[in-house]
């Protein structure tokens, strides 16, 4: 049975000290930024720019396209949800002012919007804004993200300016989670996916867009008519990109940056030695999925072979040399920490290469011995040394495995199109959002736009429909979803890590979050 969550709504804080003038810094700490500081009693204060530094690029800037850990993340300091999750697992409402109240048979959700917000255009949004983010993200053509969590509504009205009713085609019980993640755009201006939003942001978050140059950094700026009162405190977000660990390291450590997010994690001790604060989240999942084309005529389109390359991975090996044993094993697409996880079944290709295992299903699939294999991965160091360790596997199994190492300028492409063999992407979550099984429907439904590679099973997509709806028993639902997955293997997952972050001492209000989220930059401040 699903817990109970507790609502509260966004508390007003109040502010010691006078607003500065917004001060943008192209590059450097909150202190080059405009300063920033508390009070005598500790409270905040407004002032200073944030530096982020990112080991890449953020692919496009569109918030209902792409949910990458960049983009999600700037995504989250300008525009707003509906809901907002805590680190508690709790809801807050957001745009809206309370939960969704749902009819007796669970069919109708009707959601009140908050007034007195603006977009950073200045105009007004309304209950016509959040009907029209939603028929944007269902309408097929614009594949969104965000289209397989909102599949369920057949129809979306608005009886008045602050009121939004959906119908649904079957019960969502995990609805208000996913519309936490939706952005929420304005009905002002035409979507059109990869377009209007690629190179520039417009919401009504706390801060807004400025600049970006590609490859460099993106630049936010407060707004100063942001809904909640007095905040945000910060005058603004820099994100940077800064691809080599050793510079992330030497900025956050000499006061360049203030956060260094995805920390390696053969740094951490290292890191915590050098006047840094650095958490490891416990309730998160950063999961290094393998992607196996599902084209016609590619190897990996074989189900027998993709159970030869799962059966061929140390996954141990992955845990003790990349992870410096902060991962565990994994075998399903939902992972260990996720409600109605089944130990078993998630520990199946357990913390060995099983090379007869794999061997025997590389027989069955026909694919030869010798048989040349392009392993892509993200050019970054975390990502290289797990597909070094993934390419010794596949060569053991008798595979000509090379390794490649790409842009994302170059994979994303490659991924939609299937013109590759095997690509490595990570799979992030937050376990302390109750809706976390959905990100399984979204990755694994064939309807779904998160299914880049295309896979298809009907069987699957019948057991994920019955599992995000409302079962008497969902632990056995998602036990099916896992037994099937585990016989289709539609993505190979490798481990289940978590995800570690540092940041400087002077940023205040911050912690790093389980949900893989920047978004309480929005309630920090920086102290001298």
């Amino acid at each position: 049975m699903r817990a109970r969550r507790r609502w509260r709504h966004l508390g007003r804080s109040v502010i010691v000290g006078s607003a500065l003038a917004l001060v943008l810094a192209g590059c450097g700490s909150g202190g080059q930024g405009g300063g920033g500081g508390a009070g005598s009693d500790g409270s905040p204060q407004r002032g200073g720019t944030v530096t982020i530094d990112w080991v890449a690029n953020p692919t496009s800037l569109d918030p209902l396209k792409y949910n990458v850990f960049a983009t999600y993340n700037l995504v989250g300091l300008v525009y707003n949800t509906l809901y907002r999750w805590t680190e508690e697992g709790e809801l807050e409402n957001e745009l809206a002012t309370a939960p969704p109240r749902l009819s007796k048979d669970g069919l109708t959700v009707t959601i009140p919007i908050r007034e007195g917000v603006s977009f950073h255009d200045g105009t007004p949004l309304g209950a016509e804004d959040v009907a029209f983010t939603i028929e944007t993200v269902l309408d097929p053509e614009n594949a969104s993200i965000w289209f397989a969590g909102l599949s369920p509504i057949t129809q979306v009205d608005t009886p008045d300016e602050q009121t939004v009713v959906v119908t649904l085609a079957r019960r969502h019980d995990v609805l208000a989670g996913v519309l936490a993640q939706v952005p929420i755009i304005s009905s002002e201006q035409p979507y059109l996916p990869s377009d209007t939003y690629a190179r520039t942001m417009m919401g009504t978050g706390p801060f807004k867009f400025v600049a970006w140059d590609q490859g460099v950094q993106v630049e936010l700026e407060r707004n100063d008519d942001y809904f909640v009162a007095d905040q945000p405190y910060l005058d603004g977000v820099v994100m940077r990109t800064v691809s080599e660990d050793a510079a992330r390291m030497a900025n956050l450590v000499g006061g360049a940056a203030d956060i260094m997010p995805m920390v390696p994690f053969n740094q951490v001790s290292n890191l915590e030695k050098r006047d840094v604060e650095v958490e490891v989240t416990s309730r998160s999942a950063l999961m290094p999925t393998i992607f196996p084309s599902m084209a016609a005529g590619r190897p990996s389109a074989d189900p027998a072979f993709r159970r030869a390359v799962a059966w061929a991975i140390d996954r141990g090996k992955l845990v003790d040399t990349v992870f410096q044993g902060v991962a565990e094993p994994a075998s399903t697409v939902l992972a260990d920490g996720t409600p109605h996880w089944d130990a078993e079944l998630g520990g199946t290709y357990g913390d060995a290469a099983d090379l007869e295992q794999a061997r025997a299903a590389l027989a069955e699939s026909g694919v030869p011995e010798g048989t040349r294999i392009e392993l892509i991965v993200r050019n970054e160091p975390l990502s290289i040394s797990l597909g070094t360790v993934i390419q010794a596997n596949l060569r053991e199994l008798g595979l000509d495995a090379t390794l490649s190492p790409q842009e994302s300028a170059a994979y994303m492409p490659k991924l939609v199109s299937g013109e590759f063999d095997l690509m490595m992407l990570n799979v992030e979550a937050g376990l302390s959002s109750g809706y976390t099984p959905i990100y399984a429907f979204s990755s694994l439904h064939s309807e779904s736009r998160a299914n880049y590679t295309g896979f298809a099973d009907a069987e699957l997509d019948r057991l994920l429909v019955e599992a995000i709806g409302a079962p008497e028993d969902p632990d056995a639902a998602w036990r099916a979803v896992q037994e099937r997955e585990l016989e289709v293997v539609p993505l190979i997952p490798t481990v289940t890590a978590r995800y570690v972050e540092a940041y400087s001492h002077r940023l205040k209000g911050h912690t790093a979050s389980s949900l893989f989220s920047l978004r309480d930059l929005d309630r920090a401040w920086l102290a001298d």
